[in-house]
This record gives C-alpha cells, sequence and structure tokens, in this order.
C-alpha cells in the first residue's frame, strides 16, 4: 500500500493593515499634540470670550474647545475605579493551640521524669537517664510543634 506523504502545512501570520484615520502632523506645523498646542488653544478660546459679549446673567459662557486641566482631572476621577472594591478581606488568623499542647505535654513528661526519678532515688544513673530523656523529649516536641507544624 502506498502512503501519500500528507501535505505540510506553514503557518503565516496575517499582513497587518494599518489605515490612517488622521493625517501625518510635523514638527512645527502647529497640529502635533504639544502642551504648546494646548495652551495656545487656551489662549485662542480666551481671546474669542473676551470680544464675545458677556450674558446678562452674569454667567460666562464656556467656550467647548478649550483644554481645562480641572475638567481633565474630574474625568480621571471619575473613571478611576474606587480601590475599596479591589479589598480583599482576609480570614481571621486562628488562634493556634499549639503552645498550650507544647506545656501541657512538657509538663506530663516532666511529671513522668520526676515520678521516675522518685522511684529510682537511689540509682543516679536512672535519674540522669530520665534527665536525658526530658530533654530529648523537649527537643522533639519542639520541632514537631513549632518547625514541622508551622506550615499546617
Amino acid at each position: 500500500m502506498d502512503d501519500k506523504t500528507p501535505v505540510v502545512r506553514r503557518l503565516a501570520l496575517k499582513p497587518k493593515e494599518i489605515v490612517p484615520t488622521e493625517g501625518r502632523s510635523l514638527p512645527g506645523d502647529g497640529t502635533a499634540l504639544s502642551v504648546e498646542l494646548m495652551h495656545s488653544m487656551n489662549r485662542n478660546a480666551e481671546a474669542r470670550a473676551a470680544l464675545q459679549p458677556r450674558p446678562a446673567g452674569g454667567s460666562e459662557s464656556e467656550d467647548p474647545e478649550a483644554i481645562r486641566v480641572a475638567d481633565i482631572l474630574r474625568q480621571n476621577l471619575a473613571a478611576q475605579p474606587d480601590p475599596r472594591d479591589t479589598l480583599i478581606a482576609m480570614p481571621e488568623k486562628r488562634v493556634s493551640r499549639r503552645r498550650r499542647d507544647f506545656l501541657l505535654l512538657l509538663s506530663c513528661s516532666g511529671s513522668a521524669a520526676l515520678f521516675i526519678c522518685f522511684i529510682f532515688r537511689g540509682n543516679m544513673q536512672m535519674a540522669g537517664l530520665a534527665l536525658s530523656g526530658i530533654a530529648m523529649l523537649t527537643l522533639m516536641l519542639t520541632w514537631v510543634l513549632f518547625g514541622v507544624m508551622e506550615r499546617y
């Protein structure tokens, strides 16, 4: 049986088509967006407003072409999301009872070691063994309860 080799497909990106929406602005022609252009537009708007007769009511006529920083800031503040909405309330930290358990086990083991020392009070080797057992048990309990269990 003859197996035909499959057609090799090559992925290619679609060519990006850029459609200009506005004419190109060159430096110095007065159409490039800049601070000087904004100030000149504000000066022109103020000059036009000064030439227009004022209404009798006393309110100034607003020029819609003038750029006002206060209006831009007000719009930005209105569009900014409220930071209180993004706060996530963390659950209350659970009270750990490890210290209580540690002291309880340590006091039980200490009382057991004292009981062993009392029973074998004539044998100093047994008392030394009981004291070393207390030290080992204390170290092991400390490591387990405060080292290993810290992750859980």
